[in-house]
């Protein structure tokens, strides 16, 4: 880190020409991460939340009138994400939006009817595109052929826990580690996540539950295609730095090298807090 006082967030590209999702060298394009179709505001102003977390005072937040891109994907790779999966996750984002938003007293838990396994791949394959670096983490190689071919189902080790999200700060920590159970610091998950308005998403490997997270593991197998009814639990909201922050003994972190392109974003209207 520099210690210059002048510093700008810089923007998240990578070095060289390499796909993150086909693996191909090509000129490489911006993705949305979300993709444009969710809710978020796209004036944003932006950080890295691990600056965020330690405190970090010598950079500052870059500001967006395009959102959160990763320059990262090829343009047919973003083409193909955009066709074939974004529009379920911005249709489920929306309803969910609407939910939150709504004046009427809804129930505790409810069911929404989408297009699951399309919104899955979606996740998974922003998901992808959220790093700079050209690595061989396994989970990336289990996600690319269901990014790639929409009639291979989605591996079984792949875990995508989901929660209700009602906040305005988008968050993004790539391939991290931490107590697979809060408190329990002997075992530990393989984490990725998420966090936007008005849905949050924990992606882990071979860990099929997490705090008592819903989970969208049963619609695996399904194709982009098939509808189905997803579970919404408006109860068990939790706060805006949960699960990643780090407090006592009860959670600890583990960040590898895309630690450097985690997100930390808000409105452009809202101040950062850095």
């Amino acid at each position: 880190m520099t210690n210059s006082k002048n510093s700008i967030i810089e923007k998240f590209k990578k070095k060289d020409k390499i796909c993150n999702i086909c693996q191909k060298e090509k000129e490489l394009s911006d993705d949305h991460v979300p993709p444009k179709v969710c809710p978020p505001a796209k004036n944003t102003v932006i950080s890295k939340l691990l600056y965020e977390m330690t405190g970090e005072r010598s950079f500052r937040p870059r500001i967006s009138q395009n959102g959160i891109t990763y320059k990262t994907i090829c343009s047919d790779c973003n083409n193909g994400l955009g066709s074939r999966y974004d529009w379920a996750l911005g249709e489920f984002s929306q309803k969910i939006e609407t939910f939150i938003e709504s004046k009427l007293i809804l129930p505790d838990f409810f069911e929404v009817e989408c297009h699951p396994n399309a919104i899955m791949r979606s996740v998974l394959g922003h998901l992808l595109a959220a790093k700079t670096e050209t690595d061989k983490v396994v989970i990336d190689n289990l996600i690319r052929p269901c990014i790639l071919d929409p009639s291979l189902p989605i591996h079984d080790d792949i875990h995508i826990l989901y929660w209700v999200y009602p906040y305005e700060k988008t968050i993004i920590l790539r391939d991290f580690g931490m107590p697979a159970v809060r408190g329990h610091l002997q075992t530990s998950g393989f984490f990725n996540m998420i966090k936007f308005y008005p849905i949050a998403f924990l992606i882990t490997h071979q860990l099929n539950s997490y705090e008592g997270l819903l989970s969208l593991h049963r619609f695996n197998k399904l194709t982009p295609s098939d509808k189905a009814n997803i579970p919404i639990n408006l109860r068990s909201i939790k706060s805006s730095t949960w699960p990643e922050e780090c407090l006592g003994t009860e959670n600890f972190l583990f960040l590898g090298r895309s630690a450097n392109d985690s997100v930390y974003a808000v409105p452009k209207a809202k101040k950062i807090k850095i």
